[in-house]
């Protein structure tokens, strides 16, 4: 009985997510359907879908959509539907366009970072000042996870050429990182973050876990689900070595996790501006066979449960002094080095 009960409230509660407003008239079949869609994937998925006025956010949608002769006519509603969501790190993919609501348009861009994110787009290691180890991390396109084992062996190798005894400290640099795959990146400097442990987590509007990030020999694993091998360093790095971690308003998304992967580590601490505050985990739904939505589902978390619904706030707030032609000249990097020395 109860079961029945449970499948009658939630066919009434769909239905009346559906069925509002039907007095609107629209003029293609196709364009209601895909809106209908669309609102009903969010009204069931979204992080954000307990604080939402459907009747209103129905009705305003309706109203935007109903005279549209196809599909490709209402796609400039995305925008605002993410909007009013409250969702900016999601988006609608439809024939390989995407349309999101760009939140972050309207905030002043540091034009050297932004420079440098087009100009820098290799794993880069460097030893400084002779016993200071730097690796610079970008983001990457490996969305389909077809390239993790090649990333995470490039940073491995990377970090092979400058890593010795000699090194007292590093700085894990994250500032150009916009993205991609995070496990590769994790993997990669895993000797880095720690081993045998728990370095952070997805967690669902509701505070339940989603998922833990395991390090386990190396490994990354969410939950009990391996996620990639890797190979080892070929010298081990000593352990709570001082470790830097560099980013900026253009580290998002997966770059935000690989520092959240680093947070809450022994003898580490962030450097430099607030990130972007792409810290949503997300996933996609299909809307027909040209389009789909990426929503965002829920939150990920550090290592000691702190939950980021938006950003990451550096522990040493550095404004500006980027400079990624002269290592030894970049002010976030002296910062960083200053840091270093009074820590080992």
């Amino acid at each position: 009985m109860k079961k029945r009960l449970l499948l009658f409230l939630t066919f009434i509660t769909i239905s009346t997510v559906v069925n509002a407003q039907n007095e609107i008239k629209f003029k293609n079949d196709s364009v209601k359907q895909f809106i209908d869609k669309t609102l009903l994937v969010i009204h069931d998925n979204a992080l954000n879908k307990d604080k939402i006025n459907w009747q209103r956010l129905r009705t305003e949608v309706y109203e935007k959509t109903k005279e549209a002769d196809n599909i490709e006519a209402i796609l400039y509603v995305y925008p605002y539907l993410f909007e009013k969501i409250g969702d900016h790190h999601g988006w609608l993919s439809y024939k390989n366009k995407n349309y999101r609501w760009n939140k972050n348009s309207l905030k002043p861009k540091d034009e050297i970072v932004k420079n440098a994110v087009k100009k820098y787009e290799a794993v880069e290691a460097r030893l400084l000042n002779k016993n200071i180890g730097y690796l610079r991390i970008p983001g990457n396109s490996d969305f389909n996870g077809k390239k993790m084992d090649s990333i995470a062996s490039n940073i491995v190798e990377e970090i092979n050429t400058i890593n010795s005894d000699k090194i007292k400290g590093w700085i894990i640099d994250l500032r150009l990182n916009t993205g991609g795959n995070m496990y590769p990146m994790m993997a990669g400097i895993s000797d880095l973050i720690g081993n045998n442990e728990k370095i952070g987590g997805f967690i669902t509007s509701d505070n339940q876990s989603d998922g833990d990030w395991l390090l386990k020999d190396g490994n990354i694993y969410v939950d009990t689900n391996q996620v990639l091998n890797r190979q080892k360093l070929k010298m081990p790095v000593k352990k709570q070595i001082p470790i830097a971690v560099l980013i900026s308003g253009y580290t998002a998304s997966s770059g935000e996790m690989t520092a959240i992967a680093l947070i809450g580590r022994k003898n580490t601490k962030v450097f430099g501006e607030e990130s972007a505050g792409y810290t949503t985990t997300n996933q996609g739904f299909e809307i027909d066979k040209n389009g789909g939505l990426n929503l965002a589902i829920g939150y990920v978390t550090d290592r000691n449960g702190k939950i980021y619904t938006n950003n990451i706030k550096p522990d040493f707030e550095i404004i500006g002094g980027d400079n990624f032609e002269n290592l030894i000249e970049d002010g976030k990097i002296i910062k960083s080095i200053k840091w270093i020395r009074k820590t080992y």
